[in-house]
């Protein structure tokens, strides 16, 4: 097998001519102009922008979003809500076990996974398909683009998505189609990038993903990998007020909330009434709506103590859809002031949810790119969050990066060495000119 991809690789580069020569050259067309970001309801909320305020590249598809008016069936949100539930449930039950805070956007996983989808072809594609809840790709584009475009047209909150494709700028190692980039441009407004995958890179593709999150993920890619030749990337970031502003009588700054280990912590809580009352044989909750009431806050609570890892365990797209469809009723409820990130890399949950194929030298993604090596497969499923839910509403965003490589091997460069462990000449010089403004020798450190 080693010896193989050595072979792969010392050919990548004589095999890259070829896609070279082969290769037709577009022209970029001009950056479209920025959209204005919908109008928040919480209070002293920042603009999100489309795109970073400085990008050293530019979109390489000119295509417009062709948006849908045509809304999901009760057969995606079921799917949906499966495929949230075993991937919260993967993804996030050994930190919740550990007593620790763990938070995933199913959203923005999906809607990276979904573009890359559309370059993947056969058993690939299934595979895909299957972990993403069972729908084909056509109907996954559909729904998501809806999706998509209704939460950016909300009124009341501010909701931000946002998409990317990023691509290694070396014609000899990968030529990414332009059916590809025009399909995730028409279907999920992606914007993709020629770029040299260095740290100017790096800092493009952190900058994007801060702006189109209001900066609360300011840095996903923390390096890039010479194996690395394209990332497919997803943000979303949420910003909403309460429906009931809470008054000052409601918040006690000097509570307790006793922890996952037993313990008791200082904490402020929020008190308040809400009309959206749940219970089952396992928890009771209830849903605190943001401005506009179409979006709230579902909060769940386990009947037995330490029960949460319990729950996760056991939970399934059925439990959700019941909890949300059966709530009524006055209830007194209390919410703690509380903040967090969390991060996770996601490869091996995504292959237990069966999409193991991805990520191998096997994957199918011809319908995206050709490389010098003849292959192509996700080598990192990147997927970061944050939330802030305090007295004035909620603010929460995710990220998700995949990083996909083309199996080629780096070969390291030799290793230059200069030791100057014996007499030598040196001199400062005018950079501009070449003229040296002091020139010497050394013979002795010591002057013996």
């Amino acid at each position: 097998m080693k010896t193989a991809r050595i072979k792969k690789t010392i050919c990548a580069a004589l095999a890259g001519l070829m896609l070279t020569m082969t290769a037709c050259t577009e022209a970029a067309p001009e950056q479209p102009t920025r959209s204005e970001p919908a109008e928040t309801a919480a209070t002293e909320q920042k603009n999100i922008p489309d795109a970073p305020k400085a990008m050293s590249v530019q979109p390489l598809s000119s295509v417009t979003l062709q948006k849908t008016e045509t809304e999901p069936n009760g057969t995606f949100y079921s799917a949906y809500n499966d495929y949230a539930a075993e991937l919260f449930r993967q993804s996030c039950m050994q930190d919740i076990e550990d007593g620790k805070n763990a938070m995933i956007s199913p959203e923005s996983v999906m809607m990276a996974l979904g573009m890359a989808a559309n370059g993947a072809k056969g058993e690939t594609l299934s595979q895909m398909e299957t972990a993403l809840g069972g729908l084909g790709i056509d109907d996954l584009n559909d729904a998501m683009q809806y999706h998509m475009n209704k939460l950016t047209d909300s009124e009341d909150v501010s909701f931000n998505v946002a998409n990317s494709v990023w691509v290694r700028d070396d014609a000899q190692r990968i030529q990414m189609k332009q059916e590809f980039y025009d399909k995730v441009k028409e279907k999920y407004n992606a914007d993709s990038f020629l770029a040299p995958f260095d740290n100017g890179t790096k800092d493009d593709i952190n900058n994007w993903v801060s702006n189109n999150t209001n900066g609360m993920i300011p840095e996903l890619i923390d390096d890039i990998p010479a194996a690395a030749v394209s990332y497919i990337i997803n943000a979303i970031a949420f910003e909403a007020g309460w429906a009931q502003d809470y008054e000052d009588y409601q918040i006690n700054e000097n509570d307790k909330f006793k922890n996952s280990k037993g313990k008791n912590e200082n904490v402020t809580m929020m008190y308040s009434e809400e009309n959206s009352y749940f219970e089952d044989d396992d928890v009771t909750g209830f849903l605190k709506y943001y401005k506009g009431g179409d979006y709230a806050f579902m909060a769940i609570l386990p009947k037995k103590k330490g029960g949460l890892a319990d729950f996760v365990s056991d939970l399934d797209g059925e439990k959700i859809n019941k909890l949300w469809a059966n709530c009524g009723g006055e209830v007194k409820v209390c919410i703690p002031e509380f903040s967090f990130d969390y991060d996770n890399e996601l490869s091996d949950e995504l292959k237990a949810m069966g999409m193991e194929l991805p990520f191998t030298e096997n994957a199918d993604l011809s319908g995206m790119a050709e490389t010098g090596t003849g292959e192509l497969y996700f080598s990192r499923v990147i997927h970061k969050t944050h939330i802030d839910v305090d007295r004035y509403g909620t603010k929460a965003a995710a990220a998700t990066a995949i990083e996909l490589t083309d199996g080629a091997i780096a070969m390291p460069e030799e290793t230059k060495e200069v030791y100057l462990n014996r007499p030598f000449a040196y001199a400062i010089i005018d950079t501009n000119s070449g003229m040296p403004v002091f020139i010497g020798a050394v013979n002795t450190v010591n002057g013996q």
